[in-house]
């Protein structure tokens, strides 16, 4: 396996903007106007790349229940983690710094990395901008000025200069207010890097993407790593090569993404989902799949991830693949969800026992909705547990 490290980040970013929920292009947006800025500096070119980064994942500890500086230093601890330059986590502990010292940290001028500087810069202007309507016109043009203005105090001369200076430019406004290209904006000056990562380089974001799912809700806080922990035995066990079993524990960690698009208050929900909270909750493998789908490399992992929900008869979701159509990994996959489901505690019920979880998967089965005979195999590997 081997994955560009742009195409990884750059996809996988798109997580964080359906977490953030209002704005469906936060860090791509933010990303493009950072490395506008950092060209209009004159950053070489890794400390621009680094930059680009870091306004792709600057929202990595994002959540609703942290208060700024939390989600700052959380998103800093993840992404040491990960194989990037040590910068860049950095940059994320620091992008809501301001430079009249009323951030979250109380740094305050130069104390400030300047591409966190620009980072907190470009990710507010994108708060008040990012869903603007409407055509770009002079009363919007007017309406930007005023508000870089009314910013002065808050970041250094030298970087609100530059931004301003970039207003200026007819062309950089347009494409930002262009809604039809918004979603690739960064992508626009791709930034050159010939980086690839390797298995145990995606695994590596694989983990940490799946704990930024998890660690939503307590009650599905292992959700993720029991799925791909069960998916790889059950590729071993049906005999699958070792790079399959990868695949599998690859798209285990990451099946559930799209999860980043349901409420915390439909998630917690202690009782029956109501028809409109259930189509909520069905469209979590579409954004799945198109997340997983922005990364070339990851072609098997996407249909392995992303079609745990489909059903044998046909009545899964979002897509309503017959069983025919399904891969042998793929309804193995549908297995193990269900069973991990079942074991873990839920707000409205205490974890299943063994044979009452394999007694549901069985019900499924004479029904239609999971394949039987793999179902009596995976029993056999999942008793070994």
């Amino acid at each position: 396996m081997e994955i560009n490290r742009h195409s990884l980040i750059f996809g996988l970013s798109y997580a964080l903007d359906i977490a953030g929920k209002n704005n469906l292009s936060h860090s791509k947006s933010t990303a493009y106007l950072s490395i506008q800025i950092a060209k209009a500096l004159g950053f070489e070119k890794d400390e621009a790349l680094a930059l680009y980064y870091a306004a792709l994942l600057h929202d990595i500890g994002i959540s609703t229940e942290y208060a700024l500086y939390e989600h700052c230093k959380i998103g800093a601890e993840m992404l040491r983690k990960l194989p990037l330059p040590e910068e860049i986590p950095v940059f994320v502990l620091y992008h809501h710094e301001l430079y009249d010292g009323s951030g979250p940290l109380g740094l305050s001028g130069e104390e400030i990395p300047e591409p966190a500087q620009i980072i907190c810069l470009c990710s507010t202007f994108d708060d008040d901008f990012g869903n603007k309507p409407g055509m770009f016109d002079r009363s919007l043009f007017l309406e930007v000025q005023s508000w870089l203005e009314a910013k002065r105090t808050l970041f250094s001369e030298k970087v609100l200069g530059a931004f301003i200076d970039l207003t200026k430019r007819e062309a950089f406004l347009l494409d930002y207010f262009n809604q039809e290209t918004k979603y690739k904006l960064s992508d626009k000056d791709a930034t050159d890097d010939d980086v690839r990562y390797g298995y145990d380089e995606v695994l590596q974001f694989a983990f940490c993407f799946a704990d930024v799912i998890d660690r939503r809700s307590r009650f599905t806080y292992t959700h993720s790593q029991g799925i791909a922990r069960l998916a790889k035995q059950a590729a071993a066990f049906l005999g699958y090569d070792a790079e399959t079993q990868d695949k599998m524990f690859l798209a285990g960690l990451l099946h559930d993404l799209g999860k980043l698009d349901v409420s915390l208050d439909i998630l917690h929900k202690n009782g029956k989902l109501t028809p409109e909270e259930r189509f909520e909750i069905n469209k979590h493998t579409y954004y799945s799949r198109k997340i997983l789908e922005q990364i070339p490399g990851l072609e098997d992992i996407v249909e392995y991830a992303v079609n745990h929900h489909e059903r044998i008869d046909g009545t899964g979701y979002p897509y309503r693949i017959p069983g025919e159509r399904l891969s042998e990994p793929e309804r193995a996959m549908a297995i193990c969800d269900v069973y991990q489901a079942l074991t873990e505690e839920r707000p409205y019920r205490a974890p299943l026992s063994d044979d009452k979880v394999w007694g549901i998967i069985g019900d499924m089965a004479v029904n239609g909705h999971l394949d039987g005979e793999l179902a009596a195999k995976l029993r056999g590997a999942f008793s070994t547990n």
